[in-house]
């Protein structure tokens, strides 16, 4: 594979031959994974419209202009992502990111990221539209997904009604709680009152304590369960907290990443699923984010 990546072949005759190459790769391989940080060196000595299909998923999260050289070397692109999710990770401070839009006369709320991303330009550029109600107005798409298989209640009827204009469809349909919700029961809201001197409430990293102590209390080994929060320091303390309960993760039969891999962010778990989610939404104060919702955890089995 290395062999004819960008700029392996130096030899003008060699380079013409890449097309091919890649045609020959992909009669064995249909699809080839990357990242956009990576096309330019993999498709860099490729001629616009080398390749057949790209498939951009998480659209949602990519800038636009990381998605161009991608999208330029292919014939046709599907796009595939959903804007009222994370948005794209911008590098530039916003103060120069608005300077250099200004400069350019750039419309940022159309082209530049986080507002804008491969998504949005995606659904703009559509024949296909359709609409959603929001605070800001009519919220255009191209083809909406509104069948949705994965989230529970409450959590499916809280983000249908808040970003999606109550038009999703719950199919997922009865299910029989597997081992981890029958120990901690129903999905639910539990309201802690708790003081904190950063956005981690250490009443809420106990009270989570307490219920992985309930499951092993059940027997379970290895509950298949996610502990996520909107904030890095939330996800950094509760992992170290849960360190502590060395019985906990003995009886838990963890491995020693247990905890690195079953507490994070929401990007840390974009696209993953478990029986359980313990959502730990951090900033109790008034003064923090989310001063709606703070001091609040939700469990979603």
């Amino acid at each position: 594979m290395s062999a004819f990546t960008a700029g392996a072949l130096q030899d003008a005759d060699k380079k013409a031959l890449l097309g091919d190459l890649w045609s020959t790769l992909f009669l064995v391989v249909p699809v080839v994974s990357t990242t956009f940080a990576s096309v330019n060196r993999m498709l860099g000595d490729l001629p616009p419209e080398s390749l057949g299909w790209l498939l951009i998923d998480e659209a949602g999260q990519a800038l636009p202009q990381a998605a161009v050289g991608a999208i330029m070397r292919a014939k046709g692109t599907i796009v595939v992502g959903d804007p009222m999710q994370i948005p794209p990770v911008v590098s530039l401070p916003e103060r120069l990111n608005v300077e250099i839009c200004s400069f350019f006369k750039v419309n940022r709320a159309l082209w530049a990221a986080p507002v804008s991303s491969a998504q949005t330009l995606a659904d703009r550029a559509s024949r296909l539209r359709s609409a959603f109600r929001s605070d800001q107005g009519l919220r255009h798409v191209g083809i909406p997904l509104l069948v949705h298989r994965r989230c529970q209640e409450p959590m499916f009827g809280v983000s249908n009604a808040i970003a999606y204009d109550g038009q999703m469809v719950h199919a997922v349909g009865a299910k029989k709680p597997g081992e981890v919700g029958r120990a901690l029961g129903p999905s639910r809201w539990l309201d802690i009152d708790g003081e904190a001197q950063s956005k981690w409430c250490p009443e809420e990293g106990e009270l989570t304590v307490k219920q992985l102590v309930e499951l092993a209390r059940h027997g379970i080994a290895d509950p298949d369960l996610f502990i996520i929060s909107p904030f890095r320091i939330v996800a950094r303390e509760m992992r170290q907290r849960l360190l502590k309960e060395r019985e906990l993760l003995r009886a838990f039969e963890a491995p020693p990443r247990w905890c690195e891999d079953r507490i994070g962010t929401i990007h840390t778990f974009q696209g993953r699923e478990a029986e359980t989610v313990i959502l730990l939404l951090g900033a109790p104060k008034a003064s923090q984010s989310c001063p709606k919702m703070g001091g609040k955890r939700t469990q979603y089995p």
